[in-house]
């Protein structure tokens, strides 16, 4: 089939990431997208949406679904019935775009991905990090100049909740455990580097501030450890940054980031567009573009999955794949819990 064929989308879920990401990608792409119909839980917000694209606002998720004139189903935003979307989706042998978090109920996606696969739809989750220009670049490095990746170590803070990492939307509707957002996202991108599971995980978490400002939101402080085939190993770690408390002392901490080494040099990632390295050949640095955006190459991916194309794009066992990790991960951490609070005056 021709990568020119427009393929008709049904949105679930308006919100930030709607807003940041797709609809503009959308708008962009539209040789290829056509938005036809949106559902969203506040109807309302649907109707406004769906009167300045000129395309229908759609009361029932079925009826969305269902549609002669959608031919893929794209999930944005959590809405109350959860994953109950692909499972429509899969009836209607219709394609799936899934920028929902995924790694909290590895059970319940075990199902999923058995059901999808026996389906046979095309099924895209969103691992936005995947497509950054620095990840890119890198992989590019990796398969060149630098050889295989043997360890990672990065840090990564979050200035309130970031589902779906930059550049996109910086916060979101009800709050993600840190495990999952930016966790699992984080774990998906070290094997997507290292091309491979890893043969083991472990995970810690503390809590700096007992009463935090995210009500209900966990700990404020996680990290894993993912060891891989033939020594090599991946220690991240990431928490939120609370700026009530702590002012502008972001200003003189070490700046978030990801230091790369393998076999015949090193780099260091600046997310999502910066990257330094060293090789045989010298240093280098280089400020990629971020031009096409990260929904374009996101939604370009999807398309060249959907038409069959060859794609990069991640499937839903690459998502039950992280699920599994995180769910290991969260039985480390119930093994090694580590609090941290000021001592008492």
């Amino acid at each position: 089939m021709s990568k020119h064929v427009r393929l008709r989308v049904g949105v679930v879920g308006l919100g930030r990431l709607w807003e940041a990401r797709h609809k503009p990608a959308l708008m962009r792409l539209r040789d290829r997208f056509q938005v036809t119909a949106l559902y969203d839980q506040v109807l309302r917000r649907a109707e406004i949406e769906a009167a300045q694209l000129g395309c229908a606002a759609v009361e029932g998720l079925t009826a969305l679904i269902e549609r002669s004139d959608v031919d893929v189903v794209y999930l944005l935003t959590p809405q109350w019935f959860g994953l109950h979307p692909i499972e429509i989706a899969c009836a209607c042998r219709k394609p799936v775009y899934c920028a929902l978090p995924l790694a909290s109920e590895p059970e319940e996606l075990e199902a999923l991905a058995a059901l999808v696969e026996a389906s046979g739809i095309a099924f895209m989750p969103e691992f936005a990090r995947r497509f950054y220009p620095a990840t890119l670049r890198l992989r590019e490095l990796l398969a060149t100049s630098l050889g295989p990746p043997r360890l990672i170590l990065g840090q990564n803070r979050l200035f309130g909740f970031d589902r779906y990492g930059q550049p996109g939307p910086t916060n979101q509707i009800a709050p993600a455990p840190l495990m999952i957002d930016p966790g699992s996202y984080l774990l998906d991108w070290c094997c997507f580097l290292f091309q491979a599971e890893p043969t083991k995980v472990q995970g810690f978490e503390g809590t700096i501030i007992p009463t935090g400002s995210e009500k209900g939101a966990g700990p404020d402080f996680e990290s894993f450890v993912a060891e891989f085939a033939d020594g090599a190993m991946v220690q991240i770690s990431f928490g939120r940054y609370d700026r009530a408390i702590w002012g502008e002392a972001s200003r003189f901490l070490p700046q978030p980031g990801f230091q790369v080494y393998a076999e015949r040099g090193a780099a260091w990632l600046e997310l999502p567009e910066r990257i330094q390295w060293s090789a045989a050949d010298g240093t280098h640095e280089e400020r990629l573009p971020l031009e096409p955006t990260v929904g374009d190459v996101l939604n370009e991916q999807f398309h060249r999955l959907v038409q069959g194309e060859p794609s990069l794009a991640p499937t839903i066992r690459d998502a039950l794949s992280v699920a599994r990790r995180v769910s290991d991960l969260r039985q480390s951490q119930r093994e090694h819990r580590m609090i941290v609070r000021p001592p008492r005056v």
